[in-house]
């Protein structure tokens, strides 16, 4: 499986991913370059602290359209990554109600959730593209793009 989320997050091959959605794995699979998936790693272990879980979500209209949850063991590595499964997979609405409920799923089936990051398909690639990651986030929160809850403080300090 190499260059996929799991190697870049250099996950444990005993761990590795669980209780996939498959249509919400394509979906994160095509749109994270490779470069992406090192950002994405890097900021697991810049953001997410040890022993909880993190969730991101990026909304296509008002669908659920690819979800991603990284839980990090004790030491802060990455331990084990899925999607929201089931029927939070397939909440549709106002991204802010939907992004709740997705953070409720996390923490009842993975435990703490320190960090949740839900974006729309528009922001999202833009912020994948952009040099400044701080600013096109605080553009996506800007234009009604971006739910950030919880967030944890590191993150806020960088986006402040």
């Amino acid at each position: 499986m190499a260059d996929t989320i799991v190697d870049a997050l250099a996950l444990d091959p005993t761990a590795g991913p669980r209780d996939i959605d498959q249509a919400q794995w394509r979906n994160l699979e095509v749109f994270l370059t490779d470069a992406a998936r090192d950002d994405l790693a890097g900021a697991v272990r810049t953001f997410v602290s040890a022993g909880s879980s993190a969730v991101a979500g990026i909304f296509l209209g008002n669908l659920l359209w690819a979800s991603l949850v990284i839980t990090v063991d004790d030491s802060g590595a990455a331990a084990t990554v899925s999607t929201i499964d089931g029927p939070a997979a397939q909440t549709a609405g106002d991204m802010t109600k939907a992004a709740g409920e997705a953070v409720k799923w996390v923490q009842a089936h993975h435990g703490p959730c320190s960090l949740g990051f839900f974006v729309d398909k528009v922001h999202a690639e833009a912020l994948l593209g952009a040099s400044d990651k701080a600013g096109a986030i605080r553009t996506a929160s800007a234009a009604g793009g971006l739910v950030l809850s919880p967030v944890p403080a590191a993150l806020a300090t960088a986006l402040a």
